[in-house]
């Protein structure tokens, strides 16, 4: 089975690199020709919690594209998506979908809400997987990547009553698949029959460490250190914990020391928007808290804090 790593960020890296080192066959597919000559001309070294160089062969985006119709695309295969919802394009999406209607499991690792509505086809939700990970990485070069963190990898099903493959001429690659070539790679992978779960406690770390880092440009751990920024903290926890009841999604009061916690096991860690803000990119703001605004909105709810927070990372990103 192949397993097509899109997305040459820090987790792509890191999934690509294990999967083939513990003998998977992989393909990396890059945003730029630049990096996947790099990776196939370097392999992937990974440092820190994992030591390895991995021979990764390596295609650009474009390249992937023209290349729909080769002889791997009717072959047993799932598709890891580990690009930022920034680069969640269009012409992304259609690759994606005409891939999993022709057979092939998408599991997406991305942050933030929005982009099941961007793939949603009916041959295609049988073959759509989530995936919620709490491993840590850091990209150090197009071909180099950090592994600072082991953490645990929770899948599940998006459109679970939809698991039947429309037609029988494509292969079907379901949770147990994924879960034993993730295994075989050395991740700890449990598959959730709760995903959406998983998916809103993410979502509610993210929206509330990543925006405020990245306005008060601090490390994840200074977070937590003063009284006005922890009330913020609380104050966004408390309105996503309270949004996700209108969404039928339990969020225990747990999560709030998890919270917590994450700041305190990340403490040197600059958030990826923070990284963001720092080197003039546009954020995954839209994909978080916008997201949290947009079912907010639908729901009739207001979410004062999160919109100013919303508001101030906007302006930080027009004003470069």
């Amino acid at each position: 089975m192949l397993v097509e790593v899109v997305g040459g960020g820090s987790l792509g890296l890191l999934f690509a690199a294990k999967l083939a080192a513990a003998g998977c066959r992989v393909k990396l597919v890059t945003r730029s020709k630049e990096q996947a000559e790099a990776v196939n001309k370097k392999g992937i070294r990974v440092e820190g919690w994992t030591e390895l160089t991995a021979e990764v062969p390596a295609l650009a985006f474009p390249d992937a594209v023209s290349g729909m119709n080769s002889a791997d695309r009717s072959e047993a295969k799932f598709i890891l998506l580990a690009v930022k919802q920034t680069a969640f394009t269009e012409e992304l999406a259609s690759y994606l979908i005409s891939s999993m209607e022709k057979g092939a499991g998408l599991v997406s690792l991305q942050n933030g809400i929005g982009h099941w509505e961007k793939l949603d086809s009916e041959k295609a939700r049988p073959f759509m997987i989530q995936a919620v990970t709490t491993e840590g990485a850091r990209r150090l070069s197009h071909s180099e990547v950090a592994h600072t963190g082991r953490g645990w990898t929770r899948i599940g099903h998006i459109h679970a009553k939809d698991t039947e493959p429309h037609t029988e001429k494509v292969p079907q690659i379901n949770l147990k698949t994924v879960q034993d070539c993730l295994k075989q790679a050395g991740f700890d992978v449990f598959v959730s029959k709760s995903i959406e779960r998983h998916i809103w406690s993410k979502l509610l770390i993210n929206a509330v460490i990543n925006p405020l880092t990245a306005l008060l440009r601090i490390p994840n751990g200074k977070l937590p250190e003063t009284p006005d920024s922890l009330l913020l903290m609380r104050k966004l926890f408390e309105e996503g914990r309270d949004l996700a009841l209108t969404q039928h999604v339990t969020v225990e009061e747990s999560l709030w020391d998890e919270i917590l916690e994450v700041c305190r096991k990340t403490a040197v860690n600059r958030s990826s928007m923070l990284q963001d803000i720092a080197a003039g990119r546009m954020t995954e703001i839209e994909a978080i808290t916008g997201g949290l605004l947009a079912k907010a909105e639908l729901a009739g709810m207001s979410m004062p804090t999160h919109e100013t927070v919303y508001r101030l990372i906007k302006a930080a990103e027009q004003s470069g």
